[in-house]
């Protein structure tokens, strides 16, 4: 059995002519945000980003979950209780839902 020595596919000279030779332009779809990458009207899922912000306005310190001596049964109606009053659907609430948690809850 000899000794071989594997080279490296990718040496520092071959990597430069690699990127040299890779026109820079925007990256690959499946590495984009499904926002910026859904190029078909019909598809596109809204982002309630303005909801999620007036939400994150309303709440108070008092309002969110802590997980000590908190409900959490309680503490989620008031969740839906301000994402109604934000005008934020259910299909948005998962947006808004770190919003209603304090600290390491």
């Amino acid at each position: 059995m000899q000794n071989q020595q594997l080279s490296p596919i990718v040496t520092a000279s071959t990597l430069s002519l690699v990127t040299a030779s890779t026109p820079p332009g925007p990256p690959p779809a499946q590495y984009l945000h499904p926002s910026t990458a859904n190029t078909d009207p019909a598809m596109h899922l809204p982002m309630y980003s303005k909801e999620a912000a007036t939400i994150a306005k309303i709440y108070t310190d008092d309002q969110k979950y802590d997980r000590v001596n908190n409900s959490f049964d309680f503490k989620l109606t008031i969740f839906y209780n301000i994402c109604k009053r934000a005008s934020l659907p259910p299909k948005g609430y998962i947006t808004a839902l770190p919003t209603m948690l304090k600290g390491l809850a």
